[in-house]
């Protein structure tokens, strides 16, 4: 339960061994490369230059060439497991197989093609049902669509506005010329299309009759004879261009057992990626090559395991002061605080010279968490689903983190319902009325409390919690203070406040509360005075003067309306526990209305949508009290994560060996 010391590690090694090498390191998984401190435009680093990257463009593109094949066979041949389906377990051996690796990229290719031919299948299919959208208006007339007429006679294809009706068009040729007849054809949302034959002397007359219903021409070029035997050649094209999708479709499906190896392929390939992203933080000669990083101190031995088997230089070291802004932070915790590392790095990662946060922060957030909660159904489903999730899914990584955290909130909800009695709300209470079961209580044994009717029990109990984690925050800073040689600021500090805080309550509850002995606000006035001096001796010792009179003042307002709104912040976990249960019992009682089979219906859809509220913002306040109430009191940030080169998959689970 605390920071992991790391070592830097020094290399230089043969150019030729560089792969090798980078492989092993990524294998062990334990050390983090770095950039070395230097500046290639310095003359005097002319011969050192960065790897070149091709390695890292073509693993890329195989990368997205792969996964673009998975997601073609996820269209055309789904997966039959379900979402909960356990990854297949494979060695390091396997997984970096160059055979297996070639094979899928092969496969890939072919479902790329196969692609690209779909596309162009679809492409052409589009044009085609365009083109048979413009004839069809003209299927009923027979008409060759190359017909131009003859020196005497013209031949006209048009359309007007479908909103005009086709015998005020006949009406406006006749009354222009005798020599012309109309003849309709289709319409469709927007046009109404007609064929217009006349002497080739009217052809003026005629088009001058129609300009005003907006005639136009229509240009029927490249086509030759009718619209109907047209149309038959372009559905034959779309028939035998539909059979060609489908077999296009079926080639692609029939990979499908390929997919294990694609999928392994597309691990395969982000190792590759992420080896030439390191390699890329590495500088080179023409005969060598330069590598900086980080490594665990507990895994020294496996380091020098692997780098002894290389013809290469290097020297391992602990970090100096200096250098600890650069240190990767890597925490170490138990199986009860590990799973809070997800809050630790969503919020930023300790310095190195601080102190690990989850093991102080795991018991509050449970706590608080619970606290808020405080329902013994909804806890029991919270810790179901969660171990079947862990159980059938087997998540790794953040998703294991995340689900663990609710797994333990989900047994402190428990704990908290039983003290209040609530199990879905007061569904059982309800449920004995509706069916005439006397009962005397809401749960099976008396409640200690019930949110709804012990307001100022909650409402103390949430103050007083605040109370202790403000001041364990206190603790931890004035330890820290003595750790790193600041007594003085312990001393006048946390040291002063704790004087002050429980001294001013003493003082008050001595003189205020009846039954408490008199000597006790004699014990608090004398605690708040000393807290007094040791504040103003602190500050006019900082300020090597009477200077620091003038912030004292400032210090004790800052101080008491610091804590006095930090405590009140607890009053959260108040009001979320009283949302929580008066929503559970509003949708219970509305139930309850119409008899016990709506009860039933209406209880379960409002204490799931009750249950997904109470998850987002239990997590999300316990999550505020932590991050700020807590960790301001101490938590020196500024670290960043550590990041091994390693052996990360998506699709299979890695069983570890040598290879």
């Amino acid at each position: 339960m605390s920071i992991v010391k790391m070592k830097r590690l020094r290399l230089i090694g043969l150019r030729p061994d560089r792969e090798a090498l980078l492989r092993l390191l990524q294998s062990i998984g334990c050390v983090e490369l770095s950039e070395p401190a230097i500046d290639l435009s310095d003359p005097e680093w002319a011969a050192l230059t960065k790897p070149e990257g091709s390695g890292l463009s073509r693993a890329k593109e195989q990368n997205q060439l792969l996964s673009a094949a998975l997601g073609s066979l996820g269209k055309y041949a789904p997966a039959k497991g379900g979402l909960f389906a356990p990854k297949p377990t494979v060695s390091e051996e396997e997984l970096f197989d160059d055979g297996a690796y070639a094979d899928g990229l092969t496969a890939a290719r072919t479902i790329a093609d196969e692609e690209k031919n779909l596309a162009v299948c679809q492409a052409e299919q589009n044009k085609l049902r365009t083109q048979r959208a413009s004839l069809e208006p003209w299927s009923s007339l027979d008409v060759p669509l190359d017909q131009e007429g003859t020196a005497n006679v013209s031949v006209i294809f048009g359309s007007v506005p479908a909103r005009v009706d086709f015998p005020s068009l006949e009406g406006a040729v006749g009354q222009a010329t005798e020599l012309a007849q109309l003849y309709p054809a289709g319409n469709d949302r927007e046009l109404r299309y007609f064929l217009l034959i006349c002497h080739a002397d009217a052809e003026r007359d005629c088009s001058e009759a129609l300009r005003p219903f907006g005639f136009s021409r229509v240009n029927l070029r490249g086509w030759s004879g009718t619209a109907e035997d047209n149309i038959r050649a372009i559905d034959n094209k779309l028939a035998a261009l539909g059979r060609e999708e489908q077999a296009c479709r079926d080639r692609i499906a029939a990979l499908a057992e390929k997919r294990d190896v694609l999928q392994r392929c597309v691990d395969r390939s982000t190792q590759e990626i992420h080896r030439e992203e390191s390699k890329a933080r590495l500088v080179d000669t023409e005969d060598a090559f330069y590598l900086d990083g980080w490594f665990p101190a507990d895994q020294l031995s496996q380091v020098e395991e692997v780098l002894n088997g290389f013809a290469c230089a290097y020297e391992t070291a602990d970090p100096t002061e200096e250098e600890y802004p650069e240190v990767p932070i890597k925490l170490k915790n138990n199986p009860l605080t590990a799973p809070f590392r997800v809050i630790t790095e969503m919020y930023s990662m300790p310095a190195y010279d601080g102190v690990d946060p989850n093991p102080l922060m795991a018991p509050f957030f449970i706590l608080f968490f619970g606290f808020m909660m405080n329902d013994i159904g909804y806890g029991i489903l919270m810790v179901i689903g969660t171990l079947f999730f862990l159980k059938m899914a087997r998540p790794k990584g953040t998703m294991r983190d995340m689900m663990s955290m609710f797994f333990m909130c989900g047994i402190s909800s428990i704990f908290w319902g039983c003290l209040t009695g609530s199990f879905f709300g007061d569904f059982l209470s309800k449920l004995f009325d509706l069916t005439g079961i006397d009962h005397d209580f809401v749960w099976f044994w008396p409640p200690l409390f019930t949110p709804i009717n012990d307001t100022i029990t909650v409402m103390i109990g949430s103050i007083a919690l605040g109370v202790i984690q403000v001041f364990t925050g206190m603790a931890i800073s004035t330890v820290e203070k003595f750790r790193h040689g600041e007594a003085l600021d312990a001393v006048t500090g946390e040291i002063a406040w704790w004087f002050i805080l429980l001294g001013a309550a003493g003082a008050i509850c001595g003189s205020a509360v009846e039954g408490l002995p008199p000597v006790l606000g004699t014990i608090g006035l004398a605690a708040l005075v000393l807290g007094l001096v040791l504040l103003l001796a602190g500050n006019i010792i900082r300020s090597k003067g009477l200077g620091g009179i003038v912030g004292f003042g400032g210090d004790i307002y800052n101080g008491i309306s610091g804590y006095f709104s930090d405590i009140l912040s607890y009053l959260r976990l108040m009001a979320l526990m009283m949302a929580g249960s008066i929503i559970a019992s509003v949708f219970n009682t509305l139930g309850s209305v119409f008899g016990l089979v709506p009860f039933i219906i209406v209880s379960i859809i409002g204490n799931a949508l009750n249950l997904v509220l109470n998850l987002l913002g239990c997590y999300v306040h316990t999550l505020r009290l932590q991050c700020l109430e807590f960790f301001g009191r101490f938590y020196k940030d500024g670290g960043h994560a550590f990041r091994p080169l390693n052996v990360e998959t998506q699709y299979v689970n890695i069983s570890k060996e040598e290879i």
